[in-house]
């Protein structure tokens, strides 16, 4: 799928809220934890802009600021859930109620 046509479908709707989490990532012996408002490689990249623009949007219309750290973790919630092969609803559902959680939205 061509990255226009995927980000455009990835954010066609409204973004949802998440926190962070971190994940262990396994290379070779060693073990390293990332946090997800780092994206990893170009396709996370992607997803982060096109994300933080769609939170940015749905936070302006509603008339409320995003506390600081907030887009970064959500976001990176929504990474973490698609390399992990949810699909985008999937992700949008678990990180809109972990950022309910953590910043009572």
């Amino acid at each position: 799928m061509p990255i226009r046509l995927f980000v455009l479908v990835l954010f066609s709707g409204s973004m949802a809220l998440g926190a962070p989490q971190s994940q262990a990532i396994q290379s070779g012996s060693q073990t390293q934890t990332q946090t997800q408002a780092q994206p990893a490689n170009m396709k996370d990249q992607i997803i982060m802009g096109a994300c933080s623009q769609a939170m940015a949007s749905e936070l302006s219309s509603a008339g409320k600021t995003a506390p600081a750290g907030m887009v970064k973790e959500t976001c990176g919630c929504v990474i973490t859930q698609l390399n992990k092969k949810s699909s985008i609803d999937q992700a949008k559902v678990i990180c809109k109620q972990m950022a309910a959680t953590k910043y009572g939205l």
